[in-house]
């Protein structure tokens, strides 16, 4: 699966939720986040769990640059009646690979026709926005770009907020600097 993304740091929480629920038709779904990133030779490799329990693996694989890129993507997804098999797993891997770090986030889900934007609260650093949009097998990555820049612009994002990594290596640079 693929995607093409864009993050950026947001100053106006209230306002840019209000332009996405103006857009998107409607309020938002509201998700309880944590995420364990592992240790990992080639991009990157996270189990999320939600607060029903439910979980999903998730291996990705993209540039870091602050410009509109492709995630290659894999998902695993455990039910809440896996949750046990979920928690299992996690701690194999982190006992085989390590964990990275921890990223717990309350996220407002919007969608736009094929492109989930996320407005995060993410704990220890601050409100983000995230555009993913879904690529069909058809289209190509300069369409999906488009697409993110056009929502960027509606969103009233500015190209300095652009940011390249992930959240997990700015939580990880923020504790160096401390």
């Amino acid at each position: 699966m693929r995607n093409v993304e864009i993050k950026a740091k947001i100053t106006d929480y209230d306002k840019i939720c209000n332009i996405a629920e103006e857009l998107s038709g409607g309020p938002a779904t509201v998700i309880i986040q944590d995420d364990t990133f592992y240790h990992v030779n080639s991009g990157r490799l996270k189990m999320r769990f939600y607060a029903d329990s439910s979980a999903t693996l998730v291996r990705y694989d993209r540039e870091d640059t602050a410009e509109a890129k492709q995630s290659d993507y894999d998902l695993v997804q455990f039910s809440v009646g896996e949750s046990e098999k979920a928690r299992e797993l996690d701690k194999v891997l982190k006992k085989c690979l390590g964990a990275k770090g921890r990223v717990m986030k309350e996220r407002k889900l919007y969608m736009v026709g094929q492109t989930r934007i996320h407005i995060d609260a993410v704990q220890d650093l601050g409100h983000f926005m995230e555009l993913e949009v879904v690529l069909r097998p058809e289209q190509t990555v300069a369409e999906g770009r488009a697409i993110a820049h056009d929502l960027q612009h509606k969103l009233g994002v500015k190209n300095e907020d652009l940011i390249h990594c992930a959240y997990v290596d700015l939580l990880d640079q923020k504790a160096k600097n401390n």
